[in-house]
């Protein structure tokens, strides 16, 4: 069997047999709706409830004319997944009672409605097997379209992403068996855009761009889903080249793995990840090599990074999901749900959620890029993972461990300049501040915190660490130095305004230069005291403190004064793109 064919075959068995995909049919197709063209009178009420992670009930309430011309009342309800375009389900007839609640209603079954979920502004309705005592009719099929254009007011983009149907795959893309589905593969010059009529499905390693070639820059329309089938499937970002994934609070973008809304289908490892490559410095070359020549080759072999330019740009990802990736291709080669490989500052991360991955969440291989608003959660391995001279910046982070995983030594972070040379130069320096990390200690694994090692320095500041089996750790000879002394502190490594409260609060170890704790304690405003959460959300008596020292943290870092990435639950910038956080 060749390979699309096996890729083909292998698409049938884990997306929705039978059901068209491509578009979120969530809150954004709520509203009054009215039966077009043929017979203007008829209205339609759809509601949607969120029920779970990517999965709701749509509900449908409406009317159609019975042979006498009086309305007979219908309605019907199904579960909808995210992807899932089209829905079939039972419509019930109701007949008897007023809007007071008084008289008798009796109920019978109308018929099979199945609504395929056009766009905004269209939805097309079949009826079918209709069994009314009223209505002589045994089929119907009409469309639909939002009764508030009517008014004069249309669902735009800002309101509702999803503006034009599914008209076939362009030219860049193949043709597989699967309803609005789309397959990526090779290599992807040029300018490319995924619209979000659209399912697409990365078949291999899928290259935007060609390092030292042809550049690309892809576009990714709000609420699009891209999908991996296995785990060697991943889209990397070459040097050069540029992703723009710019989705919106109520239409984020979606990479996932095969998930239908049940945990059978889902799991870390399902495909491989995202990886994005940039021209700015790492640290792994000794001096003998200038820095626009030192560049490394990521692994999976997705792609060389590294470079002297420290504001190089890759483009955009704001309001972005990566799940259910990080394949393990064996012990010395995974991939990360993110992998920032030389990335610099000029990339814009903000509002990014990784969840349930296989290696590390998020990765940052040197280079220089920022972030905010950052999710980590179910991660199996490290959640946060720096190396090769990281210089960038974070700011509210959430890392939330999953109590279920089975993985021993999980790391909220764990944290290198290079193992290759624990004081290489650019030293890994970021600066992070307002991050909640909360484990999940268990008999089956060992669960830390924060791991700070191989000489990386950083400047980090209002965390709460708690739930692990230990909260801080600091190794290797290389960082006690590059820190200082408790009574001496070099500004090299720092943490201020924490809080912590885990089973063992500091690690200490036989041959360590100074105490953790006393490192910790020599601070401003550390405390190890208990620490009650409402999910991920603060105690404030627990978590405020100072203002963070604007000498150390410049203008990318909003001025607060708690310690963790929320203040309270009105500040909640999580609500309504991410998912798995309950």
């Amino acid at each position: 069997m060749k390979i699309n064919q096996f890729k083909t075959a292998l698409l049938g068995s884990v997306l929705l047999s039978g059901s068209a995909l491509a578009i979120n049919v969530d809150e954004n197709f709520e509203g009054a709706w009215y039966r077009g063209a043929d017979d203007n009178r008829t209205g339609w009420q759809i509601d949607y409830i969120k029920v779970g992670p990517e999965k709701g009930n749509i509900n449908i309430t409406g009317f159609i004319y019975a042979d006498n011309g009086e309305p007979t009342w219908v309605a019907g309800d199904a579960e909808i997944l995210a992807g899932q375009s089209t829905v079939t389900f039972q419509l019930g007839e109701f007949v008897g009672g007023n809007f007071t609640g008084q008289g008798n209603v009796t109920g019978a079954l109308f018929g099979d409605m199945t609504l395929e979920f056009n766009h905004c502004r269209s939805i097309t309705a079949t009826i079918e097997n209709i069994a009314s005592a009223y209505v002589s009719d045994e089929s119907a099929t009409f469309e639909l379209q939002p009764l508030d254009e009517i008014t004069g007011y249309e669902r735009d983009a800002s309101v509702c992403p999803y503006q034009t149907s599914f008209s076939g795959c362009p030219a860049f893309a193949e043709d597989t068996n699967q309803d609005k589905t789309c397959a990526l593969s090779g290599t992807l010059t040029g300018d490319i855009t995924l619209t979000n009529d659209t399912n697409w499905v990365l078949q291999g390693g899928v290259f935007v761009g060609e390092d030292g070639g042809q550049a690309a820059n892809l576009t990714i329309q709000p609420g699009t889903r891209v999908l991996g089938v296995t785990g060697n499937d991943f889209l990397a970002i070459q040097r050069g080249s540029k992703i723009l994934a710019e989705g919106t609070a109520n239409a984020p973008i979606v990479f996932t793995g095969p998930y239908n809304g049940s945990d059978e289908a889902a799991g870390p490892g399902n495909w491989g990840g995202l990886v994005i490559n940039g021209r700015a410095p790492i640290n792994i070359c000794d001096d003998s090599v200038p820095l626009a020549q030192c560049e490394d080759i990521g692994e999976g072999s997705s792609g060389n990074f590294g470079g002297n330019d420290p504001e190089d740009s890759s483009g955009v990802l704001r309001y972005v999901r990566v799940q259910f990736g990080g394949y393990r291709i064996n012990d010395e080669d995974e991939l990360n749900g993110i992998a920032f490989q030389g990335v610099g500052r000029g990339t814009v991360v903000d509002h990014v959620q990784v969840h349930a991955n296989e290696d590390d969440g998020v990765e940052f291989f040197g280079g220089t890029v920022n972030a905010k608003n950052l999710i980590l959660t179910d991660i199996k391995d490290d959640s946060l993972d720096w190396t090769h001279g990281w210089n960038g910046s974070v700011q509210f982070v959430i890392v939330k461990q999953n109590p279920d995983a089975n993985n021993d030594k999980e790391r909220g972070i764990e944290a290198d300049n290079y193992e290759e040379n624990n004081d290489a130069s650019p030293r890994s320096m970021p600066k992070i501040a307002n991050a909640t990390f909360i484990g999940a200690p268990s008999v089956n694994k060992t669960t830390t915190g924060m791991v700070l090692r191989r000489g990386t320095g950083a400047n980090l500041s209002h965390f709460v660490v708690t739930g692990f089996e230990k909260c801080l750790d600091l190794d290797s000879d290389a960082t006690f130095a590059a820190a200082g002394t408790p009574s001496n502190l070099s500004g090299t490594l720092t943490m201020e305004n924490f809080v912590i409260d885990c089973d063992q609060n500091f690690e200490e170890e036989d041959g360590d230069v100074f105490t953790i704790e006393s490192f910790f304690n020599a601070q401003m405003g550390n405390r190890a005291e208990a620490v009650n959460l409402d999910g991920i959300y603060p105690t404030p008596d627990t978590t405020r403190g100072f203002n963070l020292n604007r000498e150390i943290f410049g203008d990318f870092f909003d001025s607060v004064d708690y310690s963790g990435a929320i203040g309270d639950k009105s500040q909640d910038w999580t609500r309504g793109w991410s998912e798995f956080l309950d």
